[in-house]
């Protein structure tokens, strides 16, 4: 009798698991996100970073420029809005091409101590470095108070 009970959890299993595979298959195409007009609060930065002219209002070519940049990124909802999440990628973006790949230029990090974890705090960036090679990073930190 048991062995009956497992055969039949497995079919429901094998079931619950097809269906929605089939219902994804056969379903329309999800249409491309349409571009909002609302001008965003980080909109004249957006701009600057994407090289278009600022001048803090949204225009259709604004918000195609935007909506291509949150879709190469993974930013989510992408509908060309200068959100927060949006400008917060082009900040940081920004400050790792600002630092390169010498993020102790300010010579704050110790050289002299073998492989050493180093953050800059005004920046929010973190790497290792071996001696003055670096090994890895700059990459984001979150430090706090």
């Amino acid at each position: 009798m048991g062995d009956i009970r497992r055969r039949g959890a497995v079919v429901l299993g094998v079931t619950g698991l097809v269906a929605p595979l089939a219902l994804a298959f056969t379903a329309a195409p999800a249409q491309a996100a349409s571009c909002t007009t609302q001008a965003g609060p980080y909109q004249k930065q957006v701009e600057k970073f994407l090289g278009r002219p600022v001048d803090g209002k949204q225009s259709a070519a604004d918000c195609k420029a935007t909506q291509a940049f949150q879709t190469k990124h993974g930013i989510t909802p992408n509908i060309g809005y200068a959100g927060s999440v949006t400008w917060g990628v082009m900040d940081l973006m920004n400050k790792q091409k600002a630092v390169g790949s010498n993020p102790n230029k300010d010579g704050k990090c110790p050289v002299n101590k073998g492989r050493i974890a180093c953050v800059n705090l005004t920046l929010q960036l973190s790497w290792i470095q071996d001696g003055k090679k670096l090994v890895y990073g700059p990459v984001p930190v979150r430090t706090g108070r």
